[in-house]
């Protein structure tokens, strides 16, 4: 599971400075289908399509991707 920006969301401001493309918002999640790491592509099925997008547009997606608010706010107060 991964965490992914879509190209067409990016902002024209976003686009144009690639060394912040890394600190885009990654605002999907779908399933790693393909990684190529010599070309710096991943293809990742997202709602029933494969879309091919650049590496530093997706990241693996972790245990907060998937708590639902309730569960964080529980935690929050448990600390």
């Amino acid at each position: 599971m991964v965490r992914f920006a879509k190209w067409e969301e990016l902002s024209t401001e976003q686009i144009r400075n690639s060394r912040n493309w890394s600190k885009t918002p990654k605002n999907h999640i779908g399933v790693l289908i393909e990684y190529d790491k010599l070309m710096g592509t991943a293809h990742v099925l997202y709602e029933g399509e494969v879309h091919k997008l650049r590496s530093v547009f997706v990241e693996k997606a972790g245990k907060k991707d998937w708590a639902s608010k309730e569960e964080l706010e529980n935690v929050a107060n448990h600390r």
